[in-house]
């Protein structure tokens, strides 16, 4: 008869070889590489080394039937010793729907820090996806603690009950406890559990078949979804963002990592109910009424209690502003009150149609305010003492091109055309054929490009590229400024394209306030000795005397003896009044002009 122990051991083996045998297994999906292009967060970049990006495969963990779109932030795989890494997180305002990812307000914080921390590496990385919530942010906190921010930019919630495991999307018969989506996004890491997945239901259906685009996700998504206030399904939602914004904030707290986060904006004053039941509607014309007779005041409260009380849950709640407010004491973060910016903005002094293309996400206008509401916070978290003197004036700042307003536009018009926007579901897909037929029948350059980027294989790239030529033929040459300053983004690392597009209007005073931009864009994605004069010339034209010197002594600090900068130098000087420094400058630039 076996003794006590002889049978523990039994029972101890048992247990283990099953949890061996799955290990084994593992390790040998992994050797084998199986999924491995979905399971890893980061990609290195085709033939640049030494920089990764966010690879677009990884969204797969959060979806089955729909693939969101990635901005492409490349950043260094050795954060540099001085430079500024700040990394943002969040939904598809953070991504900058309806616009590509570099007229959204984390490319906007970006150009600002750039300007302000002239000859800094500086790296702003957008991991803002649509349609996630805080379960992402949860499963993204690891990866980003590992890209050592000095800064983490937060802006989320919006998303809770329809986003990637909300509480409203989520099966019925499943717990509503942020838990059991934490478990199961970590579940997901594992190469055994994806091929389970696959075998048992399927390979991942990203929606890209021709049929998918008849209807838009948000109509697929919230189609009976009307989720009660105080109801169950809406405190777990509430309850979901509390508990998983707890794990990220107290994560990266651990860390030492800061975070600026912002309170959730949306249209109040031109956005309806989507849910048009009764008391959000009367709530909703009530503040029409008080905002008519000038009541701000009492227009706000009401929209406040009709967005509340809509029943489609599509914009964020009083009580998650209140929650996030809640993290500079229990978590230190540093608290951006949005609100207040875009009511200042407003034509009407409660943001609606003005700032908004849709129930929340913003137009480039808004999308510049929230830039520069960051970016203000940001700098003054990140500066030393006398650091961050800005060079431009961003205020009159204009680059967003005709074709990415026009491609953002079909993509709103689409998105108002469907449910729950418009009710009567079975035009929807006839309507936005329709769209897309006027908008390639206008006549306008613009239009037909963003038709064929959505119906053709033309790619956003080319697009802007023949733009941009068309333009330059036409002799529009601001509006092909904007455009190139767009396919930038695209190419962050072709510096040879960047110089020709300066070098093409450097000698025109005319595009300075573009060219500016352009010259410091070229500054910060390759710190070329180029662009800082490119800048500087731009700084002298416009009897801007302190920002030319700081370009030049950027230009000084990458070459110290090129001619170019101490003739541009020499110009300053003179301009100053400075004649015996320009003397010196002079001779310098001889003696290194000497063959």
């Amino acid at each position: 008869m076996p003794s006590k122990s002889t049978e523990r051991i039994f029972r101890i083996l048992l247990f283990l070889i099953p949890l061996f045998l799955l290990g084994v297994l593992e390790i040998g999906l992994r050797v084998a590489g199986f999924a491995h292009d979905r399971r890893v967060p980061f990609k290195a970049i085709d033939n640049e080394p030494g920089w990764v990006g966010f690879n677009p495969e990884y969204a797969h963990r959060y979806f089955r039937g729909f693939l969101p779109a990635l901005g492409f932030t490349p950043f260094r795989e050795d954060k540099p010793e001085n430079g500024i890494r700040v990394v943002a997180i969040g939904g598809s305002s953070t991504a900058g729907f309806p616009y590509q990812w570099y007229h959204g307000f984390p490319s906007a914080v970006e150009r600002r820090l750039m300007d302000a921390f002239p000859g800094r590496p500086v790296e702003v990385v957008n991991l803002g996806m649509t349609a996630v919530n805080s379960y992402t942010l949860v499963d993204l906190t690891r990866h980003v603690e590992a890209m050592e921010p000095d800064l983490v930019l937060i802006y989320a919630g919006h998303n809770e009950f329809y986003g990637a495991l909300g509480a409203g999307t989520t099966a019925e018969w499943l717990p509503k406890q942020a838990w059991f989506g934490r478990t199961w996004l970590q579940l997901k890491r594992s190469a055994l559990v994806m091929g389970l997945e696959r075998v048992l239901v399927g390979p991942p259906d990203y929606g890209l078949d021709p049929g998918d685009n008849d209807r838009t996700m948000m109509a697929r998504v919230v189609k009976n979804a009307t989720i009660e206030k105080d109801g169950e399904i809406y405190e777990a939602g509430i309850r979901q963002f509390d508990d998983n914004m707890s794990h990220v904030l107290s994560r990266l707290q651990s860390r030492g990592i800061p975070v600026l986060a912002g309170t959730l904006v949306s249209n109040l004053s031109g956005q309806p109910p989507l849910s048009r039941t009764p008391d959000a509607m009367a709530a909703y014309q009530e503040g029409e009424a008080a905002l008519a007779r000038g009541d701000t005041a009492s227009a706000r409260t009401a929209f406040e209690s009709a967005r509340d009380l809509d029943q489609i849950r599509f914009r964020a709640s009083g009580e998650l502003n209140d929650i996030i407010r809640d993290w500079a004491e229990l978590y230190h973060a540093r608290i951006l009150e949005l609100e207040p910016v875009f009511d200042q903005a407003s034509d009407r002094g409660i943001p609606g149609y003005d700032l908004f293309t849709d129930h929340l996400h913003p137009t480039q206008e808004g999308y510049e305010l929230m830039g520069a509401a960051f970016a203000d916070a940001a700098i003054e978290m990140l500066a030393s003492p006398g650091e961050a003197d800005g060079l431009l004036d961003w205020r009159a700042e204009q680059l967003l091109d005709s074709f990415s307003e026009a491609h953002a536009d079909i993509l709103i018009d689409r998105l108002l055309s469907d449910y729950p926007f418009n009710l009567d579901t079975t035009a929807a897909s006839t309507s936005y054929a329709s769209q897309l037929r006027a908008r390639r029948n206008s006549g306008r350059l613009a239009d037909s490009l963003a038709v064929d980027v959505m119906t053709t294989p033309l790619s956003h790239q080319n697009a802007l590229y023949e733009g941009a030529r068309i333009a330059m033929a036409r002799g529009d040459t601001l509006a092909a400024l904007a455009w190139y300053h767009s396919l930038f983004y695209w190419q962050p690392f072709n510096h040879r394209l960047m110089e020709e597009v300066v070098g093409s209007v450097l000698s025109s005073p005319s595009w300075d306030s573009m060219l500016e931009k352009l010259a410091l864009h070229g500054a910060g994605r390759s710190d070329q000795t180029y662009f800082w004069n490119a800048l500087a010339v731009t700084q002298i034209r416009q009897e801007n005397w302190n920002e030319a010197a700081s370009a030049l002594a950027q230009a000084e600090r990458t070459d110290p003896d090129s001619p170019i900068m101490l003739y541009n130098r020499a110009r300053l000087e003179l301009a100053r009044g400075d004649s015996s420094a320009a003397r010196a400058t002079l001779q310098r630039y001889r003696d290194v002009s000497r063959p």
